[in-house]
């Protein structure tokens, strides 16, 4: 295999202008190769910012195959994890003759369990009757399929019940135990993958198999010291949840329920089901109290009408249940397995309540969250930059972050401090795109702030004005979804754009009717802020409701804040501004993301120009044209577009 200088790959004339015919020599992704490639000869970290179009995924995949060690290549988003198995593999195998072994991997429940499905088949049960359909198309694929990922169903309703109940979770996994072990999915998957050489992640599988690498399945990902870590501005939230405790109402309720199904037909079944019963409605009483405070996040401290008696009666029915279980004497190795692993999840039930309704560890915030019909209950850490240093970065010999928000301000202190790098080169690369002759940031004037209530009565009327100059073709990004309503009601009244409307149905198929749709307008919250590419004209116009200042009263934020205080620092120069200011960035990122796009970026917010800590905001923008009066945008846009 030939072994290239990144000059010989990304400079002028190099490798990669021979194998591509639309290649453009672009300097940042020159030196950001550069770094990445010197970190993998020598050891060492790398925080690289590359803005939108820099090619940072290929300036970071041709060091890692170049390396001959195994790269774990992790991203927030299977859309990120396709895009380099289906287009960058095949490009540098078959373009560039570089010789390297790639493949994905996901979560693992995103693949069948063959016992479980086993299992269901022989007594299938729907909580709604058109899943049966879906489920008869699962059947024929389960005895084809070589991978068992679910991605391969065409068809398969993301929210299809059933899967939960088939799928190969790590809560109800029975490891080495298992009758079918050697046909599992995942033992095939971590066996392919061990002959690897580049294994392609999402953030959640990298943080799950940190924290399963000590129970009896063991990791799913094979060792590793070199690691990739794209859009690593995501990081620090998903560690969070892998590094805390989280009980949930779905999870209580389905361990009564697993336990009367599995234990039904077997020794002491009376006993086991009526221990399983009073589970259920311990848990109901728990749980119950903690959904008046409607959908929202809250501090466990202030849940209205939980009481510790509930909680005592919960923990002791899931130890009365663990009893029952513990007292079947049964010769069927497969049957006493089931039970082992029932009992294996009322353990782990009982220690996460301890922990996060009584424990007291100073680095834990308890909280608790209401999503429906749902309560989730969290025992989560402060700061995840410790946790991180001693679990992750600690053992690599190489890592890279990178991603097109990391900087805030041209410095990256904050990402530094929230994820706890302390030494690493630093490469900031801008876009190669022409933002001053492709955009226009439009900061209308006079309106009134957020807070206000005649904000959306008066804002509605600059979008309007804005969606006549872009003849729709808009997103409509909002901070909360009070305001995403209030807009919409506007829109319907006054407008006759096609409206798509986050929650009205799947992210992607919401994706898929805007650009097929002339005229539309997408009204989204935070899904829609980040991880989506529209390019060309399908996208002209991205609105932003206001700064996206995390929700005060968030009780993990709450927490942090307090931490900074007590130690001395400034809450909100220290975390609330830069991550309102990467989290902008990242909205604003959806308008520019080709050389030929050309479009208009509105915030509506005056702080952004009114208040001293605007400026913070403005310098970490892309360089667009600016206009404070509509003609002016308009102008701007019509022309260029026309250009």
């Amino acid at each position: 295999m030939p072994r290239f200088t990144p000059d010989e790959v990304f400079g002028p004339g190099g490798a990669l202008a021979a194998a591509h015919p639309g290649f453009e020599y672009r300097p940042g992704q020159l030196e950001m190769a550069q770094a990445v490639d010197a970190a993998f000869d020598a050891g060492g970290f790398v925080l690289a910012e590359a803005g939108t179009g820099t090619g940072k995924t290929l300036a970071y995949l041709v060091p890692a195959v170049q390396s001959g060690r195994r790269v774990v290549i992790s991203t927030a988003t299977r859309t990120l994890q396709e895009q380099i198995a289906r287009k960058d593999v095949p490009f540098l195998q078959e373009r560039l003759g570089l010789d390297f072994s790639a493949m994905t991997m996901k979560g693992r429940e995103n693949y069948l369990c063959n016992y479980r499905f086993e299992e269901f088949q022989a007594r299938p049960h729907f909580e709604f009757v058109d899943e049966a359909g879906a489920f008869s198309t699962l059947q024929r694929w389960a005895g084809e399929t070589e991978t068992g990922d679910r991605a391969e169903v065409a068809g398969l309703p993301d929210r299809a019940r059933f899967w939960r109940k088939i799928s190969a979770r790590a809560d109800t996994c029975l490891g080495r135990r298992c009758p079918v072990y050697d046909d599992c999915h995942l033992v095939k998957m971590r066996r392919r993958a061990e002959q690897t050489q580049i294994l392609i992640v999402n953030h959640f599988l990298l943080f799950a198999d940190l924290a399963v690498r000590a129970g009896d399945f063991g990791q799913v990902i094979p060792d590793y010291d070199c690691l990739v870590i794209d859009e690593a501005h995501k990081i620090e939230a998903i560690a969070t949840q892998y590094f805390g405790r989280r009980l949930s109402s779905w999870g209580v309720r389905e361990l009564a329920d697993d336990a009367a199904r599995r234990a039904g037909a077997g020794p002491d079944s009376k006993g086991v089901a009526l221990a399983a019963a009073e589970l259920a409605t311990q848990a109901g009483r728990l749980f119950a109290p903690f959904k008046e405070a409607g959908d929202g996040r809250f501090p466990l401290a202030a849940a209205p009408g939980a009481s510790a008696d509930a909680a005592r009666a919960l923990h002791g029915a899931v130890g009365r249940l663990a009893a029952r279980l513990a007292g079947i004497q049964e010769e069927d190795v497969e049957w006493a397995e089931q039970i082992a692993a029932l009992r294996r999840r009322c353990e782990e039930v009982s220690d996460d309540l301890v922990e996060i309704l009584e424990g007291d560890d100073p680095d834990l915030v308890r909280w608790y969250e209401v999503k429906g019909n749902g309560v989730f209950l969290h025992a989560s850490p402060i700061d995840v930059s410790g946790p991180l240093r001693d679990h992750l970065f600690s053992r690599l010999r190489t890592a890279v972050l990178t991603s097109a928000t990391l900087s805030v301000a041209g410095t990256f202190e904050f990402v530094r401090r929230r994820v706890g790098i302390d030494d690493a080169e630093e490469v900031q690369v801008g876009s190669p795109f022409d933002y001053a002759e492709q955009g226009v940031l439009f900061l209308p004037r006079g309106l009134p702030e957020p807070s206000r209530a005649s904000f959306i009565a008066e804002a509605s009327l600059v979008v309007r004005q804005l969606l006549a100059v872009s003849e729709g073709r808009a997103f409509l990004l909002f901070t909360s979804f009070t305001h995403l309503n209030a807009m919409r009601e506007k829109l319907v009244a006054e407008t006759d754009y096609p409206l798509l409307v986050q929650g009205e149905a799947p992210r992607e198929y919401l994706l898929q009717r805007f650009t097929r749709t002339p005229r539309a307008v997408l009204l989204g919250t935070a899904s829609f802020w980040e991880g989506v590419d529209v390019p060309g004209a399908d996208l002209s116009l991205v609105i932003i409701d206001r700064l996206p200042f995390a929700v005060p009263s968030d009780p993990l934020l709450v927490a942090r804040l307090e931490d900074i205080r007590r130690q001395g620092g400034d809450p909100f120069l220290e975390y609330q501004l830069p991550d309102a200011v990467l989290a902008l960035k990242q909205g604003a990122g959806r308008l520019i993301r080709t050389r030929r796009d050309v479009g208009i970026l509105c915030n509506l917010d005056p702080r952004l120009t009114r208040r001293r800590y605007g400026a913070a905001f403005l310098a970490s923008l892309p360089p667009l044209s600016r206009a404070v009066h509509l003609d002016d945008a308009a102008s701007f846009f019509r022309g260029n577009r026309s250009a």
